[in-house]
């Protein structure tokens, strides 16, 4: 076993992969990145952290985690997650205490990736911001000053506003969700609609072949970016930010989309575009959350 003890964690849990790693003198180190089977439960899942951490640190420190879903943080229990099914009211913050016997804090998986790009400095500290990550399903987090907002507990779940009041139905018990519409499953979605006879059709691949050319990707990737625009008026309308900034997965095919969503987006709204894709990359989410885990301890 290395002798790393006390070391500040971060784990982010989304919808299909989980990353941990730990904050190092000279940035974070991102020790493994597990897949996240939500039909198995959490605690398979929390199995496999316990291990991959005890295998380098002994004597954690503290630990963060970032989870998709609603997360009541004062009492650090998972509420509802539309893609984390039957993973509701589940004790996070309790079990992560109960085995590493360290100080532990848990927040919603976009507001960690934010407290991660406020750090860097890549969201600015003044003014209002909003945050959207786009990948298994759609996060938001808004950020004034340079500090998130919480509303009553849940702000920021830009995923689950109505774009379509009798669209698609979602996991989250409503219909017409934004992010039934500009998340990964609506953009194969829309490319099998296209009549594409690809198998195994996945984001990746979609882009894969819209960069090359084909024109039943690039037609996905039109109907994808037109419902983000979509969401993107809305929130301006409500909210009037200063800047608006894409993460996420999904933001690795953002040359292939925006130009849509902006054309969209001023269709249905006056205010300025001012929308960019962050740089930072997929270990961010967990990044933040050691830095929020580390808070703890000062």
């Amino acid at each position: 076993m290395s002798n790393l003890p006390g070391k500040h964690w971060g784990v982010d849990i989304g919808g299909t992969t989980t990353i941990l790693g730990y904050l190092a003198n000279d940035g974070f180190k991102t020790v493994s990145t597990l897949q996240t089977i939500p039909s198995e439960g959490p605690e398979k899942l929390l199995t496999q952290i316990r291990r991959t951490i005890s295998n380098i640190d002994d004597s954690p420190g503290t630990i963060g985690v970032g989870i998709a879903g609603l997360v009541d943080r004062e009492n650090g229990i998972l509420i509802h997650s539309p893609n984390l099914i039957n993973w509701g009211r589940f004790p996070l913050q309790e079990r992560l205490t109960d085995i590493f016997r360290c100080p532990a804090v848990i927040d919603n998986d976009c507001n960690t990736f934010a407290i991660q790009a406020i750090d860097s400095g890549e969201i600015p500290s003044d003014g209002l911001s909003l945050l959207i990550t786009l990948g298994t399903g759609i996060g938001g987090t808004i950020i004034h000053n340079g500090t998130i907002l919480y509303g009553t507990g849940y702000a920021g779940e830009f995923g689950h506003m109505t774009v379509n009041v009798s669209g698609e139905a979602c996991p989250c018990g409503s219909r017409g969700c934004w992010e039934r519409y500009a998340a990964a499953e609506a953009l194969v979605r829309y490319f099998k609609r296209t009549g594409s006879d690809l198998k195994d059709a996945d984001p990746r691949k979609i882009a894969q072949l819209a960069e090359a050319g084909n024109e039943n990707a690039l037609k996905a990737f039109e109907e994808f970016g037109e419902w983000v625009g979509v969401g993107l008026a809305n929130l301006s309308h409500c909210l009037s930010p200063s800047e608006i900034f894409l993460a996420g997965g999904l933001v690795k095919t953002f040359s292939l989309f925006i130009e849509h969503a902006r054309h969209e987006f001023h269709r249905r709204c006056l205010y300025k575009w001012n929308v960019s894709a962050l740089s930072s990359c997929s270990d961010a989410g967990a990044e933040g959350a050691a830095i929020m885990g580390r808070a703890l301890s000062l």
